[in-house]
């Protein structure tokens, strides 16, 4: 019975450990120079291994869900650090050539937010004057939105062009010069038509004021224009490749904050699994080793005080359990230049190695 209860991985209970050990001491099993446990003491680490497989091969399957999810975070995030690194390495060398860093007295999220503002602001204004010229309520819309749309991105884009223009080239003057007559120039044409309208659909309703409010709004979208375009102008830095390298960091930095976040939760998650595998392996190696050791006791009585034998020395052990999973780090990061990395402004973390695992499947 105990012999069969062995072969299929089960324990036998104490009482039945303490009889095999007292029948085994009194046969002298095993003998006192052999190395090697004798069978039942065999059977109860087969036993144990064979429990400490069923627990690494339950851990493996539970990994292996995760293992898609972990290993492509791993190799985004990995892809992502050498892009970052070797736009560190261009963007240093850029700053050491020109002798300066990065100047932007203008933060690129303050740029935006000012930018989305006049876009709104300038989209319900349109939508009161058009609808005072009596136009149809999806044309006032649409005309309402090009203008929201057009002016402030017309600002931005002269505004970084102008800024970014590397002095002193002739192309410099003259964008500067013909840059903003163009567009002065488009928004007089644009009130003339206006105006134009005005005095042909609209001044029975309007009166004599319809000059007035036309030139009005000239003057808000022109407000609307410098405003779009001084704020571009004063977020980027007059090196245009110094500030296309700046931009690229800043994003692929604030890029790695958000892949390192999710990293960090898959192997927070991949750890757990791998922490509470190993923690029912070592319980069931504990257990092993105290069924052992009772059966020791019970054989060394049954001996007469005779020498223990040589193999009474060795303790249990799993090969199993030698091969476990090792927890995953997270790999060391680049050179943050946003502060989103914890631990920001801090001696930089050891390198750690790849995250990626394996759990013996194909």
């Amino acid at each position: 019975m105990r012999h069969r209860m062995l072969s299929q991985g089960i324990f036998p209970d104490d009482e039945s450990i303490r009889k095999a050990g007292h029948e085994d001491g009194v046969a002298g099993l095993p003998s006192g120079s052999s190395y090697e446990p004798g069978p039942f003491e065999r059977g109860i680490m087969a036993a144990g291994e064979s429990k400490i497989s069923e627990i690494y091969a339950r851990t493996a399957q539970e990994l292996y869900r995760h293992e898609g999810k972990s290993s492509n975070l791993a190799n985004a995030y990995e892809t992502n650090q050498y892009r970052l690194r070797d736009v560190l390495s261009r963007y240093k060398a850029r700053k050491d050539a020109i002798g300066r860093d990065v100047i932007i007295p203008v933060p690129h999220y303050v740029h935006s937010l000012v930018v989305i503002l006049l876009a709104f602001g300038e989209f319900p204004l349109n939508v009161v004057v058009f609808r005072m010229f009596g136009e149809p309520e999806l044309m006032t819309y649409v005309m309402s939105m090009t203008l929201s749309l057009t002016l402030p991105l017309i600002g931005v884009f002269l505004g970084i062009q102008i800024r970014t223009l590397i002095r002193p080239k002739i192309a410099t003057a003259i964008m500067i010069f013909l840059a903003p007559a163009t567009v002065l120039g488009a928004l007089t044409a644009l009130s003339f038509i206006r105006n134009m309208y005005v005095e042909l659909h609209a001044k029975h309703s309007l009166g004599d004021g319809s000059g007035n409010m036309v030139y009005a709004m000239f003057a808000i979208n022109l407000l609307i224009f410098l405003g779009a375009f001084m704020v571009s102008f004063f977020s980027h830095d007059q090196d245009s490749e110094l500030d296309a390298l700046h931009v690229a960091v800043v994003r692929l930095d604030r890029k790695r904050s958000k892949l390192r976040d999710k990293l960090s939760k898959a192997i927070s998650r991949t750890n757990s699994i791998i922490r509470a595998g190993r923690g029912d392996a070592e319980r069931a190696l504990a257990l092993t080793t105290a069924k052992i050791s009772l059966y020791r006791q019970a054989n060394m009585a049954s001996r007469g005080g005779t020498v223990a034998p040589s193999s009474f020395s060795r303790n249990p052990e799993s090969q199993t359990l030698k091969r476990w999973w090792p927890d995953m780090k997270i790999p060391d990061a680049a050179e943050s230049q946003t502060g989103n990395i914890p631990g920001g402004g801090e001696k930089p973390p050891e390198p750690q190695g790849r995250t990626l695992y394996s759990t013996g499947r194909a």
